[in-house]
């Protein structure tokens, strides 16, 4: 942050922040609205809420056209919420996630014992849940060893023997005092996972997000290009051979946006609207990276659609991937209607 404060005459308190201050970036000035009416007693518990400083792009549009951009942007964001729930709810989506969930995270130290042993290995389970999953480890294959932490047993109560769950000063079922449990292992052992490579049968499900392809709207990808320029914020399509093919783009705050320039142009745009949206969520908006990914992703539909420019065949899936409970999308819809609102001001 600046050693000498971007608002001398505004209370510390009321200072608005904006993480985004690389070099030569512009912060959004202040904008101070004189007059105004006093709250009732009854309501002032809820200014909270209105409390933040009201950015200048809010200011440049009419009542009129918010109120039809509104009305647009809505009908956009529901046809979004249906997409994605309508995934969820498949069958072959939940089965993909139940697939999902049988790999486990693995602590750091797992991780690395896994990456020394089989540098290749991309999913790691034990033999009894390759068996659940109808495949079983070839015949010969070495098992990667790891630790597996064993944790003391849950303390009995005292009084009636009932079982106590961790964490739990007092027993469930008569209310008698137990002992705390001990928060840290005390002893480990060695168990073997196994890699799919090494093992064979029934493939597992999988969930495709596709690459998107078709009619390209050039009018929204000049003025993309043109905002990002007008933030002094850098966009780049070098070429990046030694990247992950799966990614399409990326967004760093200290060096600007990547797209990568082998995708067809419609995917090129997507991309591009999805790393914009990210600007805005974590450079000017300071939104939490939790669900990123989801408002990124849904904000860049919302403002393709405003334009004509539809990415629903690849956005509804890459959200619902990234929000795998339809509630995510339902907590975050305030965020994405922000941060696509925003732009679309903005574009105009």
């Amino acid at each position: 942050m600046p050693k000498e404060p971007l608002y001398p005459h505004t209370p510390k308190s009321r200072q608005p922040q904006y993480p985004h201050l690389a070099a030569g970036k512009k912060i959004l000035p202040l904008v101070i609205i004189e007059g105004g009416e006093p709250v009732p007693p009854q309501y002032r518990n809820l200014t909270g809420f209105v409390s933040e400083p009201i950015p200048d792009y809010s200011l440049l549009t009419s009542p009129v056209a918010t109120e039809e951009k509104e009305r647009k942007v809505d009908a956009v964001m529901k046809q979004l919420k249906t997409g994605v729930e309508g995934i969820q709810e498949s069958y072959q989506f939940r089965l993909f996630l139940t697939t999902m969930s049988k790999f486990h995270d693995y602590s750091i130290g797992n991780l690395i014992l896994i990456g020394m042993q089989k540098p290749n290995a991309i999913k790691v389970a034990g033999f009894n849940t390759w068996r659940e999953m109808e495949r079983s480890v070839k015949r010969g294959e070495k098992g990667i060893a790891i630790l597996a932490p064993v944790l003391p047993p849950r303390p009995a109560c005292p009084k009636c023997g009932a079982k106590v769950p961790k964490g739990s000063r007092f027993c469930p079922k008569c209310g008698a005092p137990v002992e705390e449990m001990e928060a840290a292992p005390r002893f480990f052992k060695v168990v073997y996972v196994f890699d799919i490579s090494q093992t064979e049968g029934e493939p597992l499900p999988e969930f495709e997000v596709p690459v998107l392809t078709g009619e390209v709207n050039e009018e929204l990808f000049t003025k993309l290009l043109a905002l990002m320029k007008a933030k002094n914020f850098p966009v780049s399509f070098e070429s990046r051979p030694h990247q992950d093919p799966g990614i399409k783009g990326q967004y760093a705050p200290a060096t600007g946006i990547w797209i990568r320039p082998e995708e067809p142009r419609a995917q090129q745009l997507k991309s591009l609207a999805h790393e914009i949206a990210h600007y805005y969520s974590v450079g000017v908006f300071q939104i939490s990276r939790q669900d990123a990914e989801t408002i990124a992703e849904s904000a860049a539909f919302v403002v393709g659609a405003h334009y004509g420019f539809d990415t629903g065949v690849r956005s509804f899936p890459y959200v619902a991937l990234w929000a795998r409970d339809k509630n995510v999308l339902e907590k975050n819809l305030g965020d994405i209607r922000k941060v696509a609102t925003t732009i679309i001001d903005q574009l105009a």
